[in-house]
This record gives structure tokens, C-alpha cells and sequence, in this order.
């Protein structure tokens, strides 16, 4: 995904106040730990990782690595060190109070990164400006800013309505002189406009993700050059039926060959399936959302309270189609990105994304693989395997560790002792700061 946003966006030399004191950073010893490879498709035990400024410097075997002396040292043993996880599809910048909370909450469930899909321009500048510059704690940013829908917006307060090929093509152009990283397309932007989004993107070097429009199919917005498509579906319904034989053939095949990788995004639209109850979603967690947050949210509850069955049972057939549609998009082994609408109904920052990835597992990859989709896939998806996705010797350092191994169990990922963010280490009394700071900007 394009050169233009390795160099800006991974070039964070003043976040969290890294660079900004002046004096040379403290480096960060963790012995004696099992790391997982996500790399290489294993995990390697009783190493040392060190970590000077906001890289990793050395891996080595414990009796091999020399620790400085004035070194901090964190003892790994029985805990296991994966990647910085990375949420590809939120929406976690469309008003200050929503990026007030959510950012501590991505940072203290091990979310280093998010691909944000939606959010006035001004909103996402400053949100994406102010991590950068290490204003306040957050994790990285790639940012689309508006969405780009039809004439009459599905949601107006984040797009800009877009009605003919024309009109696509200033809206693309002020959004590359603007900086945004991607460009996010929608439900009812027009055939010919979303042509037009594609061309005038590729002149500006920007991948296209989003919804695939009603007036167009999978295969042709693959063919045309869509990056990603979110959620497993067209506008016309899902991608294709993977229970009849043949069904998605022609659709994989256009994927494979013009490299368009999928978010399915399962959390969230299997707890709008079951009513937001509490069989899917921890209602405690709502102590963390602005009243802004809970209001729509509780609202959304009430109305799927009032459904009737046979809507009901649509949803719960929609939500197993698209399990089905991930597993046969595994198998046919197309590139999947782990993300889940954080800021949606009752898809909570961070929280929400151990669920995605159990959902994963259950769909048929292996916990090595789920954390690929949360790790390594977004960096190479990002263009950026070159400094994020894995940990190795001049890779940035956003590292979790997490007290349980989760390649024998992937509710593991939740079980987090501390966090690397760009060489800063969160210890668990500081996690816990950032889910208290989180609680109490959402009170006020």
C-alpha cells in the first residue's frame, strides 16, 4: 500500500515523548521470554530482546545477549512476546471525546496501530498529528478521513456526497493535498464515481478501501484496483455463496489476481445478529464510552430488542454466511486483515478485537495464523513489513507481553502483562492508568 505512507507515518520520532526530552533513551532488556514468530511460523524460548530507543536492537539467547547496565529489565519468564496488534477497520476520530477514550483503550488491550475508516477531515488530522507528535498516547494512525458516498450519504456527519465521475476526482485531489492516507468508499456512491475514485487515486498514489457500491460488483471493483473490501460484502448482499459448488470461484480468482484483501469484521456483525446481549458483548465495558458513545449504542439495543423473528433469524443466517465466506476465503488461502468497526454498535476500542480474532479461530485459521491477520498481514498490507508486522533486529518496537502462551489458546491475547508502543514500555500498573484515565474521560 503505497511508498508515500511508510516514510511520514513510521517516522515517529517525537512519539510519547521518545525523542522530546533530549537525552538518550533508556533501553529495555525483556529476558528470559518465549517469542512468538509470527514471521517465521513458530515460537523461540528463553530469549533476550533488547530494545534501544523505538527499535528492537538485538534477539539472542540469554547467556548471548550483553544487557547495559543501566538497562530496564523486565523478566519474561513463562510469558510470551507477539507483534503490536493492529485493528484494521474503526472509527475512532470523529469527535474529541470519542479519541479521548478510545485511544488509552486501543493502547491498554495491545493495539499499537489502527486503520481508522471514517472521520471528518479536521478530526482526523489532528488525532492522527497529535499521536505523532507525541502529544498525547496513541497508537498509529492511517487515516481516510471522509468517506466518500453518494448524493445523499448513508452518514452524512463523516462524507462527502459524490455524485458524478467529476465530482470524484476533486474530492480525491483535495484529499491528497490534505495528507489522508487512503481513500474510503461507500454504500451509494455511483457507478461512474467510483471509477472515478479509482483513477484519481491511483494518479495520487492512494490504495481504495471500503464497501463495494450497489452499482458495482466484487470482481470489478477487485479488477479495478480496490485494496480492501470490509465486511465481506457488496451492497447487493454478500461477496458470493460459498455453500454452492463453484459459487465464489470467479470472485477469489479476481481477487488473487488483483491482490484485493478482505476485513470480515465478525465481532460486530455477530453482535448485531444476537441483539447486543450480553452473550456477545460485556456490557461492563460501557463505563468506558462517552455519553456520545452510549447513547447511540443503547439505542441501537433498543431497536434490535423490537425485532421481529424472522428478521431475527435473517441476521443469525447473514452472520454464519460470513463465517462460512472466511473460512472458504482461508482455505482458498486469500489475504485476510483483522479489524472490528471499533466505535460501531458495541465494538469496543481494543477490547473488541480479542474477540475478532477468537472469531477467526473459529472460522478455521490456527491462533498463529488469527495473529497474522492482526500483525504481520497489516504491515505487509501497509507496505510496511519492512518495520512492522513481526519482531527482528531494526523493526519498530511495538510489542506485547502476554502472560499465557496464545498459540495453545487465542483468549490469550487478552491476558497482557505490559506493552511496547514505540520503544515506551506500559508496565500493567501503567495499562491499568490508561483504563482508568479512559473510565474518567468517559464520566465527565
Amino acid at each position: 500500500m503505497a511508498r508515500r505512507l511508510t516514510s511520514p507515518w513510521l517516522a515517529l520520532a517525537g512519539t510519547l515523548g521518545v525523542a522530546a526530552c533530549g537525552t538518550p533513551p533508556v533501553p529495555l532488556a525483556i529476558t528470559h521470554v518465549t517469542l512468538i514468530d509470527v514471521a517465521g511460523g513458530a515460537s523461540r524460548a528463553d530469549l533476550t530482546v533488547l530494545v534501544v530507543g523505538r527499535h528492537v536492537r538485538v534477539i539472542g539467547a540469554v547467556d548471548a545477549v550483553r544487557v547495559p547496565r543501566h538497562a530496564t529489565v523486565l523478566d519474561g519468564r513463562g510469558k510470551y512476546l507477539i507483534p503490536g496488534l493492529w485493528d484494521m477497520h474503526v472509527h475512532a476520530l470523529w469527535h474529541p471525546a470519542v479519541r479521548e477514550t478510545f485511544f488509552p483503550l486501543f493502547v491498554a488491550n495491545g493495539v499499537t496501530g489502527i486503520r481508522d475508516m471514517g472521520a471528518p477531515l479536521a478530526e482526523m488530522l489532528t488525532g492522527r498529528a497529535d499521536v505523532r507528535a507525541g502529544k498525547v498516547i496513541g497508537p498509529r494512525i492511517v487515516g481516510a478521513g471522509p468517506i466518500l458516498d453518494g448524493p445523499e450519504p448513508v452518514d452524512p456527519s463523516i462524507s462527502m456526497a459524490i455524485g458524478d465521475s467529476t465530482a470524484a476526482r476533486l474530492a480525491v485531489d483535495s484529499l491528497a493535498r490534505a495528507g489522508v492516507d487512503f481513500i474510503k468508499v461507500y454504500t451509494l456512491l455511483p457507478r461512474s464515481a467510483f471509477f472515478g475514485v479509482i483513477a484519481a487515486a491511483r494518479a495520487h498514489g492512494l490504495p481504495v478501501a471500503g464497501h463495494v457500491p450497489a452499482e458495482v460488483t466484487p470482481a470489478e471493483a477487485a479488477e479495478a484496483g480496490m485494496r480492501s473490501i470490509e465486511h465481506l460484502r457488496s451492497e447487493l448482499g454478500g461477496l458470493c455463496d460459498p455453500t454452492v459448488s463453484g459459487g465464489c470461484d470467479s470472485v477469489f480468482a479476481a481477487f488473487r489476481a488483483h491482490g484485493t484483501w478482505n476485513t470480515p469484521t465478525l465481532a460486530v456483525r455477530r453482535a448485531g445478529a444476537l441483539g447486543y446481549d450480553e452473550r456477545v458483548v460485556d456490557t461492563t465495558l460501557l463505563r468506558y464510552m462517552p455519553a456520545i458513545v452510549r447513547g447511540f449504542w443503547e439505542r441501537a439495543r433498543e431497536e434490535a430488542g423490537s425485532r421481529t423473528p424472522e428478521e431475527s433469524t435473517r441476521l443469525l443466517n447473514r452472520t454464519a454466511r460470513e463465517r462460512g465466506l472466511t473460512a472458504a476465503l482461508h482455505a482458498a488461502e486469500l489475504p485476510l486483515l483483522a479489524g472490528t468497526d471499533a466505535g460501531d454498535r458495541f465494538a469496543f476500542p481494543g477490547f473488541t478485537l480479542h474477540d475478532e480474532l477468537a472469531l477467526l479461530v473459529d472460522a478455521g485459521l490456527s491462533p498463529m495464523e488469527a495473529l497474522q491477520a492482526a500483525t504481520l498481514n497489516p504491515a505487509t498490507y501497509l507496505d510496511a513489513a519492512d518495520s512492522l508486522g513481526a519482531i527482528a533486529p531494526g523493526k519498530l518496537a511495538d510489542l506485547v507481553l502476554l502472560d499465557a502462551n496464545p498459540l495453545e489458546d487465542i483468549h490469550n491475547t487478552r491476558r497482557i502483562a505490559a506493552v511496547v508502543l514505540n520503544g515506551v514500555l506500559f508496565d500493567r500498573a501503567a495499562l491499568d492508568d490508561l483504563l482508568a484515565r479512559a473510565a474518567a474521560a468517559a464520566a465527565r
